[in-house]
């Protein structure tokens, strides 16, 4: 992992002329400074309301577990995170915009006196529609390892509503709600397509926009690596703040019979959580709806075909992203039991958590360019590019496969851990005995790692060339043509196949309740 952090990283620094003078006049400058406050500003924002609107959905999902609507609002949670954000981009601005849809229905934006969607509160709407459901994935299925044993002790002891969340399913979503909270912030302080397009100019930038632009428009690398360096910094205090709590203890009994929650008859908690899964839904997943309708009504007014022009990038991604998807699904396993069987070592199991998640304080816009530079004419190979795109990829995929896996394993293991030492069962059995477990983790993040990486368009960006493309670059070839009705087409296919290759897999594999075949 070092390595290949590493290597990228080296390259743009080969780039960097060190001056002392250049770094106090940059810290100094006025408008340098309302970057790095304004960057945090938003990603502060953004992840505590996307965590608190979290938990009030994932809590509510769990005590209504068995209504049918939450398998399905529980595998639109995990899709929505990997929702292309160009998408959502554009879904916020066709939904609640100033031409949008609630806009010319209800009038909002005359009564409540809004003159734009630009600016602070859409890049707001933006990173809680992206980040509010996958956050809700995690916590519910950490309400999902309650152990029966804890509900009734929480029945017999007759625990109120109040009681039963503070003893019972609190301290579950405590167990990983600062690692949820730290990568949520680092995504939206990394955030580019959303602030780029949403901001609304330089007074709501961001230090990834403006890393971007020195690269780009100024070719300034000392002034991007700077900010580059601030942004590590900044990332990476709020990484270790994460994953100081999430270590190896604290371990849970394994839930392995169905029961009924505890307030299941309850009239009025019916009521409210199915007043909250229905209105959350219908806000958080609107991206999905307004997009399929709007690209597949342009479909059949169009009347588009399958050009043939779009089989090859087609082929392309869906070969990135499946190779992706294996690379991070079998990786994240391992790296999780090593760090389950390191629960006794902390400095050792901490090292390791903060090696495999180093990656998410360093912005993608640099590790692409520093392998784009140090390739050199590598880069036109296709199968360079191809094996390179893969490892990006995974690098960046891979702290997210790991916080799935390692939550659900330390709740499990320590019990499995003895009847291994006990009966020397080998490792390839004991992984047959946590497999049916574990399961609808592995394709979770399988599905997951695919839908993600099947709709990048950052790190395939700078290494895309005439003989290689994928469908995103094509979308982006497309629009900067002009030519919209194809690109609509495309960015349809990217939605549709995406959402249907996630949700076959993740509907198909997931259930409420642990497998009882062990």
């Amino acid at each position: 992992m070092g390595i290949i952090i590493l290597f990228p990283i080296s390259g743009i620094i080969n780039k960097f002329n060190f001056d002392y003078t250049y770094i106090k006049d940059f810290f100094q400058n006025r408008y340098n400074l309302r970057l790095v406050y304004f960057t945090f500003y938003q990603a502060f924002l953004s992840a505590s309301i996307s965590c608190i609107l979290a938990i009030i959905f994932s809590l509510s999902m769990f005590r209504r577990r068995k209504n049918f609507f939450t398998k399905i609002a529980i595998s639109l949670s995990g899709y929505s995170f990997v929702l292309p954000t160009i998408l959502i981009v554009f879904s916020v601005i066709g939904i609640f915009g100033i031409n949008g849809l609630l806009n010319n229905i209800f009038n909002f934006y005359n009564l409540l006196n809004i003159k734009s969607i630009f600016g602070l509160k859409g890049i707001l709407i933006a990173h809680i529609l992206l980040n509010t459901p996958f956050a809700t994935r995690i916590f519910y299925q950490n309400l999902n390892s309650i152990p029966k044993n804890f509900v009734d002790v929480a029945k017999s002891m007759n625990f109120n509503f109040y009681s039963n969340f503070i003893n019972i399913e609190w301290p579950i979503i405590k167990q990983n709600i600062y690692s949820t909270f730290s990568i949520i912030f680092i995504i939206c302080f990394l955030s580019f397509p959303i602030v780029m397009a949403l901001g609304g100019g330089p007074k709501n930038s961001t230090l990834e926009v403006s890393i971007y632009e020195s690269i780009f428009y100024e070719l300034n690398f000392n002034k991007a690596i700077i900010i580059s360096f601030v942004q590590i910094i900044i990332c990476l205090i709020f990484l270790i703040f994460g994953f100081i709590k999430f270590k190896g203890s604290g371990y849970f009994n394994i839930l392995t019979d169905d029961f009924d929650y505890i307030f299941e008859n309850n009239k009025i908690i019916k009521f409210l959580d199915n007043g909250i899964i229905y209105t959350f839904s219908l806000i958080f997943f609107s991206p999905i709806l307004f997009i399929l309708v709007i690209f597949l009504k342009q479909i059949i007014e169009l009347d588009l075909n399958f050009n043939e022009y779009i089989i090859h990038p087609l082929t392309n991604s869906i070969m990135l992203s499946n190779l992706t998807a294996i690379l991070v699904t079998f990786n994240g396993l391992v790296l999780s039991q090593i760090l389950i069987l390191m629960r006794n070592d902390y400095l050792k199991q901490q090292f390791l958590f903060l090696l495999t998640s180093i990656i998410l304080v360093v912005s993608p816009i640099i590790i692409s360019l520093g392998y784009y530079i140090n390739l050199g004419e590598l880069r036109y190979f296709n199968g360079i590019n191809f094996f390179i795109i893969i490892l990006i990829n995974f690098i960046f995929i891979l702290p997210f496969s790991i916080l799935i896996f390692f939550t659900k394993l330390k709740n499990i293991y320590i019990d499995f851990q003895d009847i291994k030492n006990s009966f020397n069962i080998s490792n390839l059995s004991f992984f047959k005995i946590i497999f049916p477990l574990i399961k609808k983790e592995i394709y979770f993040i399988y599905a997951f790692s695919t839908a993600l990486s099947f709709g990048d368009f950052t790190v395939i960006s700078f290494f895309k060339n005439e003989n290689f493309q994928t469908l995103p670059t094509l979308l982006y070839r497309l629009i900067i043509s002009y030519r919209f009705e194809e690109a609509s087409y495309v960015a349809g296919l990217i939605l549709i196949i995406s959402l249907f290759f996630y949700l076959i897999i993740d509907y198909k594999f997931y259930k409420f309740m642990p497998d009882k075949r062990i």
